[in-house]
Order: structure tokens, then C-alpha cells, then sequence
């Protein structure tokens, strides 16, 4: 697993390779994040207990974004908030790259399949800044 923070310590993206997830259960993520995320090397038969998230009233101030390569490779560009590049992730089959703050481009390497999970609601008008 890859962390990427700006020259301020702000992060910005994590890169989680299919072949760093050792751990029976791995949260990357802080609690106070607009969004967690885990992941998970679980033995079978191994038990989930059952659970729900019940509602709650959130303040979510950023649109952070997991990306799942199902298949195929991309490279993912991670800039900071003054939109200066800080690093490239090369991501392939089984990686996930989590987005969080600053910005990014995405160049398809090989074909790929990918699955994109974002903060919403999302209204590109507002919620999306092209440079």
C-alpha cells in the first residue's frame, strides 16, 4: 500500500496493490475522513456479522473516489490542491486507488475495466473542475 500526501502532509490518494493485502483486515483510512476504506484477507468460512449502518446527518465537504481495476492497467496522475503534479500510480488488475483530496488524470495503459465509487450526490456542473 502506497500513501500520497502533498508537501503539506494533506493526503491525497492511497494505492492499494492487489499483492500488499496480507492483513486479515486493513482500515487505510482514519475514522474522520469523508470516506473509509478497507481492505480485507479473509480465510474461508470466516464470518461477517450481520450489521447496518443506520442514518445519519453528515457534513461531507469533498467528493473523495475508489477506483477498482477489474482489468487492464491505468495510470493514475495525483496532483495537489495548487494542481502541481505530486506522483504517478500505476494500477493494475485487483489494485484500488482511493482519491481524496487535489486532483487527477487517468491515462488507460491497457484495456481496462474498472468499477468508479464516488461521494454523492454528484452534479458534474459543480462538482467537477476540468485543467
Amino acid at each position: 500500500m502506497k500513501k500520497i500526501n502533498d508537501n503539506n502532509g494533506r493526503l491525497l490518494a492511497f494505492h492499494i496493490s492487489f499483492s500488499s493485502i496480507s492483513e486479515e483486515k486493513n482500515f487505510v483510512t482514519s475514522n474522520d475522513l469523508d470516506f473509509q476504506v478497507a481492505s480485507f484477507n479473509l480465510k474461508k468460512e470466516t464470518i461477517i456479522e450481520k450489521h447496518y449502518h443506520p442514518t445519519q446527518e453528515r457534513l461531507i465537504t469533498t467528493t473523495p473516489e475508489v477506483i477498482v481495476i477489474l482489468d487492464g492497467t491505468i495510470e493514475v496522475s495525483i496532483y495537489d490542491l495548487e494542481l502541481n503534479i505530486v506522483d504517478k500510480i500505476t494500477a493494475s488488475r485487483g489494485d484500488t486507488v482511493a482519491l481524496f483530496s487535489g486532483g487527477h488524470g487517468i491515462k488507460v495503459i491497457e484495456d481496462c475495466k474498472l468499477i468508479e465509487t464516488k461521494q454523492g450526490p454528484f452534479i458534474e456542473e459543480i462538482d467537477k473542475v476540468r485543467f
